[in-house]
């Protein structure tokens, strides 16, 4: 009863309906800070009126399923960028019309590199870098127009 009272009464005073930011990944809840809650919560419990199993077991399978979900986000997002990876490097030895970065129209000549900088991949197009997100079209070389280039 009174561990009710005291919970209720710190929860009103940090939950504020109007934040809804998302968590950042420093604020969610770990295992082992949910496990630390479980026991917190069994120690401070009313003798009297006891938490059933089933809702012990229920909260522990919901917190499991939440775990395995951000580990498959996580994994997806792994996947993805390694997807976009192996594309990019697909450019090499083509032809590809990039969205100039200056905003000046654009720059067409075949990718001699691919590579990692910074956040991003980069493609060497006649000897300078361009992001692989400015490509706007991808050709093969046409063994005519490949000196010209």
């Amino acid at each position: 009863m009174i561990a009710e009272t005291v919970a209720s009464t710190q929860l009103k005073g940090v939950i504020n309906p109007e934040d809804r930011a998302l968590p950042t990944k420093e604020s969610q809840l770990k295992m082992d800070d949910f496990l630390k809650l479980l026991t917190a919560q069994m120690q401070h419990q009313d003798p009297l009126e006891p938490m059933k199993d089933t809702e012990f077991i229920a909260q522990m399978a919901s917190f499991s399923s939440l775990d395995q979900m951000n580990s498959l986000n996580k994994n997806f997002e792994q996947f993805a960028q390694s997807q976009m990876n192996l594309s990019v490097q697909n450019y090499l030895g083509k032809v590809v019309t990039l969205k100039s970065s200056e905003g000046k129209g654009e720059e067409r000549g075949i990718v001699t590199a691919v590579s990692q900088k910074g956040d991003g991949l980069k493609l060497t197009v006649n000897g300078r870098d361009h992001d692989a997100s400015s490509v706007s079209r991808v050709e093969l070389v046409d063994e005519q127009e490949s000196p010209a280039l």
